[in-house]
């Protein structure tokens, strides 16, 4: 089944895109307000956010004032919360969430709550804000219409070999710190999240879906160097750089979201997995690890519960 071509109109659809404003997730946003929805794009920066506000209004040939802009810092546990309030009480109706916003931290960082950086925007904040707004999706239902939650992940899930791997040291505490695998624990933890995520009896409606964008050149991937992969993996960082990332541009990656978002042969289905195609595919051998599924969805519901009082 192939369902890379966008099909389904997003006219009167309400979206919200975390790290909408740069990358992947201003490709995204771009696709999904070209096809009608109304989008709501989270950052950082004001300035770097009024600035993509205007670039998507432009290329969907809307005016600037049909995009809306969420300043949070996803890595901090309160903007989440912030966010979802902020969402909850200006859209009655909420279809679309793509958890896109991610990051890659070349050597350890803790956030305010006390948690690694990776950990807490790549796999937690994501969790916690689909839990905080499954309700306002649940209840935007329509006949054959099913919300949808997207969690944009990552091929790099497959360098973790065992679950056990990632849920028993995912504050990257043992050892030393190696950024491409510390990134892709976070990305095995958040996909076994949401692949229970899709299967709780609690998400109703709302379906779920993960993709692996693909290598794309983007702010993040021109940030790292051979440093961040495993020793044995250093010699190859320039030829793959070369050969991935540097070939293929956001714009091309964020088509297995836009997929997600809008495919008609994807409606009512849900715990589907896509590759940079957009086609369904397999997942590693680590993610199929139904046990470990609930497991880390406890695991990261645990980390978001609090803020500074139990992860220090």
């Amino acid at each position: 089944m192939s369902t890379r071509a966008p099909d389904r109109s997003l006219s009167g659809r309400v979206a919200l895109v975390t790290g909408g404003t740069g990358g992947i997730g201003l490709s995204t946003a771009v696709g999904l307000a070209r096809r009608g929805a109304e989008v709501v794009v989270t950052g950082r920066d004001p300035e770097r956010g009024h600035a993509a506000v205007r670039r998507i209004a432009e290329a969907a040939g809307i005016a600037p004032e049909a995009v809306h802009l969420r300043i949070a810092d996803l890595g901090v546990l309160g903007d989440v919360r912030r966010l979802a309030d902020g969402i909850l009480a200006d859209h009655p109706r909420l279809h679309l969430l793509v958890n896109n916003a991610g990051v890659n931290h070349g050597s350890r960082r803790s956030t305010p709550d006390g948690l690694e950086a990776n950990l807490a925007v790549n796999a937690v904040a994501p969790v916690l804000l689909t839990r905080l707004l499954l309700g306002r999706l649940a209840a935007s239902a329509e006949p054959g219409r099913a919300p949808r939650v997207v969690l944009v992940n990552s091929g790099a899930h497959k360098m973790v070999r065992r679950a056990v791997d990632a849920l028993d040291d995912p504050q990257a505490e043992a050892g030393p710190y190696v950024a491409m695998t510390v990134y892709a624990r976070s990305k095995l933890l958040v996909l076994m999240a949401g692949l229970a995520l899709a299967r709780e009896p609690g998400t109703g409606p709302v379906t779920v879906t993960a993709v692996d964008p693909g290598p794309a050149d983007t702010g993040m991937t021109r940030a790292m160097d051979r440093t961040f992969l495993p020793p044995a993996m250093r010699a190859g960082w320039g030829l793959y750089y070369r050969l991935g990332p540097a070939r293929r541009s956001a714009d091309t990656a964020a088509a297995s979201t836009l997929a997600a978002a809008s495919s008609a042969a994807l409606e009512g289905r849900t715990g589907i997995y896509l590759d940079a195609k957009g086609r369904p595919a397999r997942t590693s051998p680590a993610a199929r690890d139904e046990a470990a599924h609930g497991a880390a969805l406890a695991l990261l519901d645990d980390f978001g519960a609090d803020t500074r009082t139990t992860r220090l």
